[in-house]
């Protein structure tokens, strides 16, 4: 499943980076396709407008970056990851979005 990423208009302030344009990555669709899709991505990316986050970790020069957010009624929690790119950062490429488990305690 080699699918190209969807391409979104958006506007947003990532970290300081004016967001014109989110690229949806396909990777997602191969385990978490029963309840994401690329609104629930774009509600999730609309989180992140405002914030800033640190860099969670770097790969052959490539920043990425990780949040997670609860959304919805009952309360979900989702992780989204993504980096920046463009030659303002004005790119959102998000690599992968999931829900997460809640730990029992």
């Amino acid at each position: 499943m080699k699918q190209k990423p969807v391409s979104y208009n958006f506007s947003a302030i990532i970290n300081g980076n004016q967001i014109s344009t989110v690229l949806i990555g396909r990777h997602y669709l191969i385990n978490h396709s029963s309840y994401m899709d690329d609104g629930v991505i774009l509600q999730l990316v609309s989180a992140l407008d405002g914030k800033n986050f640190l860099v969670d970790s770097t790969t052959n020069g490539i920043d990425y970056f990780v949040a997670d957010i609860e959304m919805g009624t009952p309360k979900k929690i989702y992780r989204i990851i993504w980096l920046f790119e463009g030659n303002k950062m004005e790119i959102l490429g998000v690599v992968n979005a999931y829900r997460k488990k809640r730990k029992k305690t």
